[in-house]
């Protein structure tokens, strides 16, 4: 089995993850953590399979589309590490 690559959160997507976070909590902490704790999972479970999303609109991306939440995991993926790029909301269009 091959070695897993680190995870690497962009400052774009860490703003993302506290917008996400501020929005929901205004009205539900608790949600919010739950939100947020999905998301982590998310990212994670990409450590153990790097292709589980989808090839994305620009190239070299791909999107890992969140069943539970309206979210979308935008990351990609190098030899050394897979970098998540951004966290959007479905609705929203694909990042520049």
């Amino acid at each position: 089995m091959s070695e897993k690559k680190p995870l690497e959160w962009s400052p774009r997507s860490r703003r993302n993850i506290e917008s996400i976070r501020d929005y929901i909590a205004a009205d539900n902490p608790a949600a919010a953590q739950s939100v947020l704790d999905e998301i982590r999972r998310a990212a994670e479970s990409l450590r153990n399979f790097p292709m589980l999303g989808h090839v994305g609109k620009r190239a070299g991306i791909r999107e890992l589309v969140m069943p539970k939440y309206p979210y979308t995991l935008i990351y990609r993926l190098t030899p050394k590490k897979i970098g998540i790029v951004a966290v959007m909301r479905q609705s929203r269009k694909h990042p520049s």
